[in-house]
């Protein structure tokens, strides 16, 4: 008896293992068998010697075939766990690009408006006459630079003939752009500008042409005397 392994089955591992297998044990039975006592009918005869050593052979085969395929599997086991890490270090690669990607477009975003930033400021530029010309202007109402020395102190070099661009201490202590006298010491106040003069209304004790005397509010009120603020009893 003999197994034959064709279409999907020969692909099978479990197949090719099975089938000498189980023909080994249908020849082990039917030697079994024939070797048992006389009965009647009598046994079949034993299976012959030659059918145990294809049987054999086919088992050696199998098991042959079983240990390459095994290490087969193993190469792909190896293989599959050596593409599952590739795949895990692809996806880390690809995030760290991806932030990459967001970061270089956040800088070149912020590059694009200092580009931007420096073409209008090339744009809106002024001339330098025209800059020092206005802070000329604006040099009799700003102040000096910290470094700057105090040319009013002793010691001191004349100062240069240009227009300083920023006041010396004179003309910041005056107001109302330069044109008010100097500011007198801290607490120190006086009066602004030249004297308001209130107008005056007419004399009360002098009554105009026409006017009556006798008139309670033309007359000049009586002063009034309290003799006997202090008793509390008065009609007593």
């Amino acid at each position: 008896m003999s197994a034959k392994v064709t279409g999907d089955d020969a692909s099978s591992m479990s197949f090719i293992l099975l089938a000498p297998l189980t023909e080994l044990q249908t020849l082990s039975q039917a030697l079994f068998v024939s070797l048992s006592p006389v009965t009647k009918p009598p046994p079949p005869p034993p299976p012959p010697v030659s059918a145990f050593l294809s049987c054999d052979q086919a088992l050696a085969s199998a098991v042959n075939i079983a240990h390459s395929h095994q290490i087969r599997q193993r190469k792909i086991e190896a293989l599959k766990n050596e593409i599952l890490e590739l795949d895990a270090r692809w996806r880390e690669i690809c995030m760290d690009l991806e932030r990459e990607k967001r970061e270089l477009e956040a800088m070149l975003e912020e590059g694009e408006e200092r580009v931007q930033a420096i073409e209008n400021a090339k744009e809106g530029s002024i001339p330098y006459p025209q800059l020092l010309a206005y802070a000329q202007s604006l040099s009799a109402f700003t102040s000096a630079p910290p470094n700057m020395p105090d040319l009013s102190l002793p010691g001191q070099p004349p100062p240069p003939l240009f227009f300083p661009p920023f006041p010396n201490e004179e003309k910041m202590r005056r107001g109302r752009l330069n044109a008010e006298a100097p500011l007198g010491l801290p607490g120190e106040t006086h009066s602004i500008g030249a004297p308001t003069v209130s107008p005056k209304g007419p004399d009360a004790n002098q009554m105009g042409p026409g006017a009556n005397p006798y008139r309670q509010d033309l007359r000049a009120p009586q002063p009034q005397f309290f003799d006997l603020d202090l008793d509390l009893n008065p009609d007593l």
